[in-house]
C-alpha cells in the first residue's frame, strides 16, 4: 500500500523502473575500458545517487521495507568501487575526488544521514556500519555526524564541538544532546520545522517526475538509534514510522 497519496502508484512504478535503468546504465561505464578513471569515479557516484532514489521511491510506493536491504547491500558495492575508482586517479587528478567525498549539505541529508538511517533501522549490522562510517570518513569535521558515528560504534572518532550546517541541522543536534525525557518534544519540533528547513521544496508540483516522497530519514535514524519513544510524532506525515518500525511487524 502507498505510503504517500500525492502521486499514484502508476507514477511510483515508473519511477523506480527509470531508477533501476539509471543505475545500470551508470555501472555499466564503471567497467567500461573506453571511460577514464574520472569519469568512472562520476559512474560510480551516480550509481550510489540512483540507488539512494531507488531506495526512497520503493519506501514510499510502500515496497516491503526488510527487501530495501538489497539495495542497501549495491549501495555499499558501489561506494568502495567509488573509492577505489578515485584512489586510481593520477596523483595530479586526486584533487577531482573532493567533491565526490568532502561533507556538503545535500551529502548530510541525502546521502549520509539517509544512508545510516536505512542501514541502522534494517539492522544491517556492526561490520556494515563500519564500513559504511569508514567509507564516509570526514571525520571531526561535524558535530551531528560524529556523534551520530560514535553512537554507531566508531567509538575512536574524533568529535567535532559544531555543526557544519547550523541552521539546518540545529534542531536535530539538540534532541540527541537533551536529556532523554526531552527528547520526543524536541524530535516533534524538529518534523514541525523539516519541511521549511528543508527549503520547502515543491517537488510535489513540478512537472519533471522529481517528487519521491517528503520523509525525514535523519528522524528516523536518530529515534532508532537514541530509542526516543516516538509516541508523540509517530504519525506525522514527515516521520517514516514503517523504516523505524519494521521489525515489529
Amino acid at each position: 500500500m502507498l505510503r504517500d497519496t500525492i502521486k499514484n502508484l502508476t507514477y511510483f512504478n515508473t519511477r523506480v523502473e527509470k531508477s533501476v535503468s539509471n543505475v545500470n546504465k551508470w555501472a555499466s561505464r564503471i567497467i567500461a575500458e573506453q571511460y577514464t578513471s574520472a569519469q568512472r569515479l562520476e559512474a560510480a557516484y551516480r550509481c550510489i545517487e540512483d540507488v539512494m532514489y531507488l531506495i526512497h521511491q520503493r519506501y514510499t510506493r510502500g515496497d516491503e521495507v526488510s527487501d530495501l536491504k538489497a539495495e542497501l547491500q549495491a549501495l555499499l558495492s558501489y561506494r568502495i568501487q567509488q573509492k577505489q575508482c578515485a584512489d586510481a586517479l593520477p596523483l595530479k587528478e586526486q584533487k577531482q575526488r573532493i567533491g565526490w567525498e568532502e561533507i556538503r549539505k545535500d551529502h548530510m541529508g541525502n546521502l549520509f544521514l539517509k544512508w545510516l538511517s536505512f542501514a541502522y533501522c534494517l539492522d544491517m549490522g556492526e561490520v556494515y556500519y563500519k564500513q559504511v562510517l569508514d567509507l564516509i570518513a570526514n571525520q571531526g569535521q561535524d558535530a551531528l555526524l560524529d556523534e551520530i558515528a560514535v553512537q554507531l560504534g566508531d567509538t575512536e572518532r574524533s568529535v567535532s564541538e559544531s555543526l557544519l550546517y547550523k541552521t539546518r541541522f540545529n534542531k536535530l543536534y539538540k534532541v540527541i544532546k537533551a536529556a532523554p525525557d526531552k527528547r520526543p518534544k524536541l524530535m516533534l519540533a524538529y518534523l514541525d520545522a523539516w519541511y521549511k528547513l528543508e527549503g520547502s521544496p515543491q517537488f510535489h508540483v513540478m512537472t519533471n517526475d522529481s517528487y519521491y516522497g517528503y520523509w525525514s530519514w535523519e528522524a528516523a535514524l536518530v529515534t532508532k538509534l537514541y530509542g526516543i519513544d516516538d509516541s508523540l510524532f509517530i504519525d506525522h506525515e514527515y516521520y517514516p514510522k514503517d523504516l523505524v518500525h519494521w521489525s515489529e511487524q
